[in-house]
């Protein structure tokens, strides 16, 4: 289904919109570990990005 031309406007809008404000954080897993990993993190009720900042100040904290 083609995206109507009010929607692309939207979505020009909000690339605007948070242009500059976010990077990407980009890892390639083997699709057994995603599954796992993805399992473990929604079982604790969090997040991708949730976690991912968990995790960098458990390890800031051992520092």
């Amino acid at each position: 289904m083609a995206r109507s031309e009010a929607q692309k406007a939207a979505d020009k809008k909000y690339a605007a919109k948070i242009n500059g404000k976010y990077e990407r954080f980009l890892v390639n897993l083997l699709p057994a570990e995603y599954e796992r990993i993805c399992a473990a993190i929604a079982a604790a009720g969090m997040g991708k990005a949730e976690f991912l900042r968990w995790a960098v100040e458990q390890l800031e904290k051992k520092q």
